[in-house]
């Protein structure tokens, strides 16, 4: 029995909905099939894992992978990245010379 067979076909379509206004449609699933799948499968865990509402889903989607597309951003900042291995120099702060 698949995880599929306890989500109601009106969640489904929800879930599809979802995808759809993120750019995650038909047409994507044709260029990138991976990119679709991996979208599918995050909006439907974080439905299964509680996350019910149309609203929560779309953000929580757009923070993970952001919209689907040539100009794709995600909300990840490189922060992390530089937490780890420094500023790079153009924007760290230089001493002033007096």
């Amino acid at each position: 029995m698949s995880f599929i067979d306890n989500i109601s076909p009106s969640d489904l379509e929800m879930i599809r909905a979802v995808l759809d206004d993120a750019g995650y449609d038909a047409n994507l699933l044709v260029e990138d099939q991976r990119l679709f799948n991996t979208a599918a499968l995050l909006v439907t865990k974080l439905f299964l894992s509680g996350v019910g509402s149309r609203s929560e889903l779309a953000a929580k989607l757009a923070c993970q992978l952001g919209k689907a597309g040539k100009h794709r951003q995600s909300c990840r900042s490189s922060l992390s990245r530089y937490a780890i291995q420094g500023l790079p120099l153009e924007l760290q702060s230089r001493p002033r010379l007096q």
